[in-house]
């Protein structure tokens, strides 16, 4: 901040303070034995303040000056509205991060720890008694027949097997994996956007995933993991991350092609059977969640 000259009147002051803010240039007005010390707040608009300074010292009392304290008042609304809004949004991401990560991020815990259980109770997949109960369709297997009930004739009667196949796993790798990457994606997005809208997040990816691997994987509901989760949280992070640097996400470029290469290595079948729809829909539903409010900004 840097003194632009003194005004003896104080009125005359911020008259000259108020048309200066309808020209962009902020100012603050300060007592000083001599008069009132007009100060600019911002370096780069002191050559155009010092113009405009000089006119005013030739004709203090024009109309000009007079006719922008309306103007000015209505720009100081505006900001203060401005300030209020921003206050409502704000999160205070460093006392969320001071707290535990249970307490933090109670949703992501939730998920592990059902996961964990789920997988204990299935014997990973194992116990099938378990397994239908959670699939999005119930089934039974007869030698290499499997028999289910269309996901059409469910879904409105058990409405959460849309979402309970993201719990569970086949293998310690499969659960050792997803649950890494959960605690790492899933703990940073929830402290940034909060519990509510974390959850509701995971059910927008987890929806979509689990009905895109059910009508294309060609297993019918055979099938289940939050691999589907973590490629969707993986995807918004990614965007936001690219294209949103202010939003406090971040993910390392290593990161990004650990998860793309992983991502086609899957589809090639080399690691075993894997539900790619799964992964596919789910990182489609999150680079659309991560892309899609600063393309429309962009686009308005």
């Amino acid at each position: 901040m840097r003194q632009l000259g003194t005004v003896t009147d104080e009125q005359a002051a911020r008259r000259f303070a108020d048309y200066l803010l309808t020209r962009g240039i902020g100012v603050s007005v300060d007592p000083d034995h001599d008069g009132w010390k007009i100060w600019v707040r911002n370096e780069d608009h002191m050559e155009a303040a010092r113009r405009e300074f000089a006119e005013f010292t030739a004709a203090p009392n024009a109309p000009i000056y007079h006719e922008a304290s309306r103007a000015a008042e209505h720009l100081r609304a505006e900001e203060q509205r401005r300030i209020k809004a921003a206050r409502k949004n704000l999160v205070d991401v460093s006392a969320r991060w001071r707290a535990g990560v249970a307490r933090r991020c109670p949703v992501t815990m939730l998920l592990m720890a059902a996961s964990i259980v789920v997988a204990v109770l299935s014997n990973l997949g194992g116990k099938e008694s378990v397994v239908t109960e959670l699939s999005i369709s119930p089934y039974q297997i007869q030698g290499r027949m499997i028999q289910y009930v269309p996901l059409s004739h469910v879904w409105y009667r058990e409405p959460w097997r849309l979402v309970t196949p993201i719990l569970l796993h086949f293998g310690i790798w499969h659960i050792l994996f997803n649950m890494i990457m959960l605690l790492q994606l899933g703990a940073l997005i929830e402290s940034v956007r909060g519990s509510w809208r974390f959850a509701l997040f995971v059910l927008v990816i987890a929806v979509p995933s689990n009905v895109a691997q059910y009508l294309w994987g060609g297993n019918g509901p055979l099938f289940g993991g939050m691999s589907g989760v973590v490629y969707g949280l993986f995807g918004y992070i990614w965007m936001k991350s690219r294209y949103e640097p202010g939003s406090g996400f971040y993910i390392t470029p290593n990161t990004v092609i650990w998860m793309v290469g992983w991502f086609f290595l899957c589809m090639t079948g080399m690691v075993g059977p894997i539900a790619n729809y799964v992964h596919g829909a789910g990182l489609i539903v999150g680079i659309i969640l991560g892309r899609w409010p600063s393309l429309w900004r962009s686009l308005r």
